[in-house]
Formats: structure tokens, sequence, C-alpha cells
């Protein structure tokens, strides 16, 4: 039983819509689109995504239950229409990286360095402003996460924009391990972790002691040995990471920080890791990354830089363009907005963090796999959102033009199969059913 506190004031508005789900209630529409563009690739082995002209897809219970040509999909009887005639429908965007929805004292805890204890599902808050305001974006699913001002500050948690259903607001209770080095848990009173040989002895310390507990109860579990571990409760939920269940994201700069990543998570210990944030030059170990399938690249909310420790040539370097140009495949865009200062890129302008990187080198389709797709694979979660298919969630957006063109806004939102947030004064015609 999910032990989750959930402080949910009702059904939330957000000033330029017209929210109209409702708690309880299972929908049924029909999206009849111009362009679908389902981010699931056209064929194994393709590189061009799938795209659908003239197309319908039927949501219900919460699901795509069928998409393709208007001459393929028979809308059932009872089915409301959404006219989106001449509207792309995309996949719910996926914030890979961000910490909305508690405030700063419940996401990091300062006291000690590491803390596989904590877990930031024991504090999602639902009416966090930035969180309400993200599904005004496309935003459909958050990846948050304690701070980074420890080496490692808990556990992360998966949830959707759509409060209206408390029950289903939580896709998975255990995101990732957060995991920190280099700069902002640079402790200077003395103690350990004051430097990054320091962090890096206390990491490497920490992983030892949570594979040695895995292995232990693996051993026990299998009937290799006849005695049983003791149970240590604190290490317990780092068996889900040596499991491989959820990735391991890692707060990290500099072609240093990029590299330490990689070598001690994914060579030493053999798990699926998130390389996050990677500014001030971290694409220079970007050829490592390539060559490792479980290692995956998050930038933002930096995503250009100027004079780069790399090159320092006094010229503007996509960072998407550079990691993408050294062969990495796995890379996502994220806003690492957070609550309490605006300082970061707001959480509704995910987009437009894919729409730069893009504009500095990093190819189009690229560039919206990183904010769909790509997040998604790379938190493990792709079997239920990040494209448009059949089974898979029904987190939809629908927009005059593609995700990452700035000049139109989003028209509706579609969460779990509800329509979450309209436009307001939209054209975008709702019909009744047959």
């Amino acid at each position: 039983m999910r032990r989750v506190v959930l402080f949910v004031l009702g059904i939330f508005l957000v000033c330029t819509a017209d929210v109209v789900a409702e708690s309880g209630k299972t929908y049924a529409y029909a999206i009849r689109a111009g362009k679908i563009l389902t981010m699931a690739p056209r064929a194994k082995g393709s590189k061009s995504l799938q795209v659908i002209n003239h197309g319908i897809i039927l949501v219900s219970q919460g699901k795509i239950e069928a998409l393709g040509p208007e001459s393929e999909v028979d809308i059932p009887s009872g089915y409301t229409i959404i006219e989106a005639g001449q509207y792309w429908v995309m996949p719910g965007i996926v914030e890979s990286h961000c910490h909305v929805g508690a405030d700063m004292g419940d996401l990091n805890d300062m006291v000690m360095q590491v803390n596989p204890e904590l877990r930031a599902s024991d504090v999602v808050w639902l009416d966090d402003l930035p969180y309400t305001k993200a599904i005004s974006g496309g935003v459909t699913t958050i990846h948050t996460m304690p701070g980074s001002g420890t080496n490692q500050g808990g556990f992360t948690v998966i949830i959707k924009t759509d409060p209206s259903d408390p029950d289903n607001v939580i896709l998975r209770e255990f995101g990732a391990m957060k995991a920190t080095q280099a700069f902002n848990p640079e402790r200077r009173g003395g103690d350990l972790g004051a430097t990054r040989m320091g962090m890096s002895w206390l990491l490497r310390q920490f992983l030892a002691q949570a594979r040695s507990y895995h292995e232990g109860w693996v051993a026990y579990e299998q009937g290799d040995t006849q005695e049983k571990p003791q149970f240590k409760p604190q290490w317990e939920n780092l068996r889900r990471v040596f499991n491989k269940e959820i990735p391991t994201i890692v707060h990290t700069y500099s072609t240093w920080g990029v590299m330490q990543t990689i070598r001690m998570f994914n060579d030493e210990n053999h798990l699926p890791v998130i390389a996050t944030h990677t500014a001030f030059g971290g694409y220079g170990a970007a050829r490592e990354a390539a060559k490792r399938p479980d290692v995956s690249i998050n930038i933002g909310p930096r995503v250009v830089e100027f004079r780069s420790s790399v090159e320092r040539d006094n010229r503007f370097h996509g960072m998407g363009a550079e990691y993408a140009q050294a062969g990495v495949k796995n890379l996502s865009i994220n806003t690492d907005s957070v609550s309490w200062t605006d300082s970061m890129a707001p959480q509704e302008e995910l987009a437009s963090q894919a729409t730069v990187s893009a504009r500095y080198g990093l190819d189009d389709q690229a560039a919206l796999e990183g904010i769909t797709i790509n997040a998604a694979r790379a938190l493990k979660i792709d079997q239920r959102v990040g494209s448009l298919e059949v089974g898979k969630d029904a987190d939809i957006v629908i927009k005059k033009t593609s995700l990452i063109d700035p000049t139109t806004p989003v028209e509706m939102v579609l969460v779990n199969g509800r329509i979450a947030y309209q436009r307001k004064d939209t054209d975008l015609i709702t019909e009744s059913p047959l």
C-alpha cells in the first residue's frame, strides 16, 4: 500500500484554462486529427517517426484504444468527438528533471550526505502552482526529485499533471535514485564531501554497501545460502536500483563529472544511469556516453553554452547538438523547474527548451524525442507514456503546429484520457456523441 500524502484541492484551475475533468468519471473520445505525430518508430529499425495524416485516435478507460488513418478506424457509438482536423495531435510532454510538487525543505534534507531512506512521494503536493501551470504547456508527466545539496538525496517520484483523479496521479512511487556530484554538495564546513575526492569516495562506499546488501539477499532468495541476511530498512529501497527496476539520476557538470558518473554507476556497478545537467563542457565525455546503451544524457536548464570549457572559442554551442554529433542517442531535455524560485526555466516552458536546442543545431526529431519518448525511455516508463500507441496512457496534446513551434499555444491536453486543460476561447470543437 502506498504511503503517500496528497494535498488535493479539488479540480485545479489555470488562469487561461477551462478545466473539465471530473473525479470518478470515465471518458470515451474520438479525436479526429489533421496530423498525428505518434513519436513511435515507423517500423523496426526505421529512423523516421510514424506520422498519420488525417487520422483518428480512440480513447477509453484512460488508454489509447485505437489510432490510424480515418479510412481504417471506425468511431463507435457513444464516443464524444474532438474535432481537430486542422491541428497536430502529439503525445504529452515528459519532464525528466524538476523539483515541483513540494517545498524546498521537503525536497532536500541537508543533515546527512546520503539519505537512502527518503522519498519524494511522501510530500507530493498537487496544489503547487508551477505543477498546475505545467499542463498549459503540454506537460503531462513530471519526474520530481530531492534537491542536490547532498550526495544522495533519496528517491524521486513520477507523477501526472491532472490531480482530479488522485488514485492515478502517481505513475511510479519510486521514480529513480537521486545522486549528486559537483558544485551543489561540495561542503565548506570541513566535513567529508568538501572535495570531489571525498564525494567520490563517499558515493563508492555507499554503492558498495548497497550492492553487498542486495547480493546477500539475492543469494538467500535463490537458495545459494541458508543464512538469512539481517533486514536493514535503510537499504531496502536500493534493491530496486540493483534489480535495475529504476534508473539512477545523477546531478553532474563538466567533462570530469559526466565521465565520473559513467565510471561509478555504469562501468563499476552496471547500473542504468541518467547524467543530468551536464553543463560547463560535459559534452567533452559525449563519445564515451555514446558507447554505453545504459547511459542517458539529460540536458537543462542550461541548453546553450558560450565559450564552453571544451572549446573556449568565443562561440555559442548547443549542448544537444554537441551530444548528438558525438553519437549520443539517449538524449532528453529538462527545465529543472523548482517551486521556490523563478530563476530556473518555468515548468510550462519545457517545449521551449527543446525549441532552443533545435535552434542551436539539434535535429528537430531529436528535440521532439528529448521531451517525449527519450525522456520516458530513460526513466523506464516508455511502456506507458512518451508516444501515442495502442495500450499506452491517453496523454495527448492538441496544437496547431509542432510541440517545438513556439508561435502557437497548446489548445487542449488530455491526461489519462480526461480533458484536463482547454485554452480559453479555443476554436477547437468538441461535438456531442454520435
